[in-house]
């Protein structure tokens, strides 16, 4: 049995094609068109300076903050800093000073996040008695508003005679307080009591 297709037969077919043709161009004409891959943010710096200082103060208007550097660059495709030779000092009533040094510094989330690279170097000021602690590793997060950092690299710490060493650095800046995370070997010199040999 041989059954004839008319163009009745046809139309809900062509109409259905045409919604789906139509539904299609409106959608591409109603969305941005997308940038050529030339067209695409590079990653180049819009911004530098040499030299400088930035300084951050708490809602009291005490100084938290001091970063100072050689070199920074700012590039616009992910709103990020790179600098070099970094140097961020922070300040607490009633405390030493902790400072962190590296030879390169990333700087994102609008200074929330800074990952300090190369060669860095974490010290606390001698008080009351306690010697200078420095700590060194290859790199650290540093997340300034929170005053921790953290890493998972090896690490040592030296303070006067004594050292500790492992892998993975958690430091809480408001506690004053180092913890290594695993493979924690050091020495610890008592100091000996007046009067005793």
């Amino acid at each position: 049995m041989t059954r004839r297709i008319t163009i009745a037969n046809l139309l809900p077919i062509l109409a259905l094609c045409g919604i789906a043709a139509l539904t299609f161009w409106l959608k591409e004409s109603a969305s941005p068109p997308q940038p050529r891959a030339e067209e695409r943010p590079r990653h180049d710096p819009d911004a530098q300076a040499e030299n400088f200082v930035v300084l951050r103060f708490d809602a009291d208007g005490n100084l938290r903050y001091r970063l100072v550097a050689d070199y920074m660059e700012h590039y616009p495709d992910d709103d990020s800093h790179h600098v070099r030779m970094p140097r961020l000092i922070a300040y607490r009533p009633q405390s030493p000073e902790i400072t962190l040094s590296g030879k390169s510094a990333i700087v994102t989330e609008q200074g929330k996040r800074v990952l300090v690279q190369e060669d860095v170097v974490l010290t606390r000021a001698a008080f009351v008695g306690n010697p200078e602690l420095v700590a060194r590793t290859p790199e650290l997060v540093v997340l300034p508003d929170e005053g921790r950092a953290f890493n998972r690299h090896p690490v040592r710490i030296t303070q006067g005679e004594n050292w500790l060493s492992g892998v993975g650095l958690q430091v809480d800046e408001r506690q004053s307080t180092f913890a290594l995370q695993s493979n924690v070997r050091g020495e610890y010199l008592r100091k000996a009591k007046p009067g005793t040999p």
